[in-house]
This record gives structure tokens, C-alpha cells and sequence, in this order.
């Protein structure tokens, strides 16, 4: 886990080189993949999940998604050998993304799993080797970064070596012997709805920031709208309508999307294999559009192509015709020229 661009998907791409690796703050990872791999001759099974800053999707989509996976494990009687936390080395101040994401981790795993955790430092081509001791420092000693952490049983090792390196934390993993079960697994076991879990009250929790946010910045929006009717400037007046319209309309959609944490563990399960349906029927109609785009396409390439060649063979043609015209002037000429001579003699 980690936020967008930590080295999630490339860690993975050391052993599974089909894990699609992104180079810009866009996320990649939009969905929870599984790598079936082997380490030291152990099979292991590497779980890649979308941050929660995904460029893509809310905080409330990547928790419904994140939730459903560990539910089945859970049900299935799979538990996890380890948890790897990627933060970038090269971030020289904790972010609100990097907070919330940390926080958004802490509140997954619980306490009890924090002894099975690594937190893995990424990037370290990127700075100097004093610069990132003093940041890995920084992150080791503060209590709101990871010191909590690693008074609970929490590792802290350099993803600085490549495959070698990523290799070694999995050993670390492995070397263990012990399997976890997070505390949103637990949560939602005993009957709890989303919402109701730790991780889920962490959204709330956002949500009420910006709900606050929205409240302030709607005040502010009535007093603007208020100078401009005692201006009588209606122009403004149309144009503070507008941007209230709008906030009004994200903000409703915004709490529409954090109601579908109010699910227990069956209706999640019902709801994403619902989505999850209608996400493969659209990518199959895509997949049609595309190889519809792609025939049409060939079809005007071959009309193209044909055309061409039928230019072509006309030019050919016209010039074989022009060359017999041009003969048969010549053979008129000469023929003419040798009935002169004869008359002549």
C-alpha cells in the first residue's frame, strides 16, 4: 500500500513483469490486483491496491473495493503473511495525501497487525544518501509519522537495491511464520457496515472536513451575491449563480458517493458484483467499439489501397495509349513521307 507514485506497482514488477508501472502522479493502479509469485522457491501472492488519492476514483470507491477483497479472503480463511508500506524518500515534508493515506492505513490494520507490517522507503537514486538518512530519521522518530508504528512491531527497510532489495523485504515477510487478520476484516465479520469500521469513520471523517470546507465557502459565496444585488451588478449576481449550482451539485454527489459506505459485508459483496458486471459489460462493448474502429479502418485502408492501385493501372493505361498514339503518328508520318519518295521517283 501507498500513495500514488510511492513504487507500489514496481516493486511488483521485479517479480511479475506484466504489473503495468506508471511514470507520472496519475494513478495506474485503479483496481486491486493479484501477482501470483515465487520468492526463494516459496509461492507467495503479492495483492496491489489503489491508493487513496487515486486520481480516478473517491476515497469511498477505493474502500468499497479494498474491503470487498479482504472480506473473501477473510471468508476463505486467507490470511496475510505481511503488509508493505511504500513512502517516497525524495518527499521532503509529509503531505495531506501521504497523511491521509498513512492514517487510512493505520485504521485497516489495527494495532495487531502493525508487528507484521514493513515500511519500505522508495526512490533513494533520487536523493543523496545524508538527505534521505535525515528524512528516514524524521519519519522513524515522529510520533505522527511512523514512530507509533514501530514501537508495535513495525519494520522500517530501503527499497534502494531494485530486485535485490524487494526481495529481501519479502524474505523479511516470510521469515515471520506468522499470518494476520486486519482489523477490517474483524470489523466486518462481526456485523459492522462499512461505515461503522475505523477505516470507514476515517472517510467520515474526511467528509466532514470538507463538508465544513463547503459550508464556509457557500457563506462566502452569499455575501459576495449579497454586494453585488445591493450593486444591483447582475452580472455577477449570474455568475456567483452559477458557481453556487455547482458546488451544490458536487457537494450532493459527494455525499451520495459516502452513503455507499452504509453496507454490511453481504451487500457489499452483492453491490460490487454488480459493478464489477457492469464494469466487464462496458469493456466489452469497448472492446466492440474498438474492433469495429479498427475493421472500418482496414476496410478504408483496402478501399485506399485499391483506389491506388486502380490510379494506377489507369495511369499505366493512359500511358500506353499515349505511347501507341504517338506510334501511330510516327508510322502515319513515315508511311507518308514514303509514298512522297515514291512519287517522286
Amino acid at each position: 500500500m501507498g500513495v500514488t507514485g510511492s513504487g507500489k506497482t514496481s516493486f511488483i514488477s521485479h517479480f511479475a513483469p506484466d504489473a503495468k508501472v506508471g511514470y507520472s502522479l496519475a494513478s495506474c493502479t485503479s483496481e486491486v490486483g493479484i501477482y501470483d509469485i515465487t520468492v526463494d522457491q516459496h509461492r507467495m501472492y503479492l495483492i496491489d491496491t489503489p491508493g487513496f488519492d487515486d486520481t480516478n476514483r473517491s476515497d469511498t470507491d477505493i474502500l468499497r473495493e479494498v474491503a470487498d477483497w479482504l472480506n473473501k479472503a477473510y471468508e476463505g480463511g486467507i490470511k496475510l503473511a505481511g503488509i508493505i508500506y511504500l513512502h517516497r524518500i525524495i518527499d521532503n515534508r509529509m503531505s495531506g495525501s501521504a497523511m491521509k493515506n498513512l492514517r487510512m492505513f493505520k485504521m485497516l490494520c489495527g494495532d495487531d497487525a502493525l508487528s507484521c507490517v514493513v515500511l519500505a522507503t522508495t526512490m533513494w537514486n533520487q536523493v543523496s544518501t545524508e538527505q534521505g538518512a535525515q528524512r528516514e530519521h524524521e519519519l522513524r522518530t515522529k510520533p505522527e509519522f511512523w514512530a507509533g508504528m514501530i514501537s508495535k512491531g513495525s519494520r522500517v527497510m530501503r527499497q534502494d537495491n531494485g530486485a535485490e532489495s524487494a526481495r529481501e523485504i519479502l524474505r523479511c515477510i516470510l521469515s515471520q511464520r506468522h499470518r494476520v487478520s486486519l482489523d477490517l476484516q474483524r470489523e466486518m465479520a462481526s456485523g459492522k457496515t462499512l461505515d461503522q469500521t475505523a477505516a470507514g469513520r476515517a472517510v467520515q471523517a474526511e467528509m466532514e472536513a470538507m463538508e465544513r470546507k463547503y459550508k464556509k465557502e457557500m457563506e462566502n459565496l452569499r455575501r459576495e451575491n449579497e454586494e453585488a444585488r445591493l450593486k444591483q451588478d447582475m452580472e455577477a449576481q449570474a455568475e456567483i449563480a452559477a458557481i453556487r449550482a455547482d458546488m451544490e451539485d458536487r457537494w450532493r454527489k459527494d455525499v451520495e458517493d459516502h452513503n455507499r459506505l452504509r453496507v454490511d459485508m453481504e451487500t457489499l459483496r452483492a453491490e460490487r458484483a454488480e459493478e464489477l458486471a457492469k464494469e466487464r459489460e462496458l469493456a466489452h462493448e469497448l472492446q466492440l467499439q474498438h474492433e469495429k474502429k479498427m475493421h472500418e479502418a482496414e476496410a478504408k485502408l483496402v478501399a485506399s489501397q485499391f483506389k491506388t492501385s486502380e490510379m494506377e493501372l489507369k495511369l499505366r493505361l493512359a500511358t500506353s495509349d499515349a505511347e501507341n498514339a504517338k506510334l501511330q503518328r510516327e508510322k502515319a508520318e513515315l508511311e507518308r513521307k514514303v509514298e512522297e519518295g515514291c512519287s517522286v521517283m
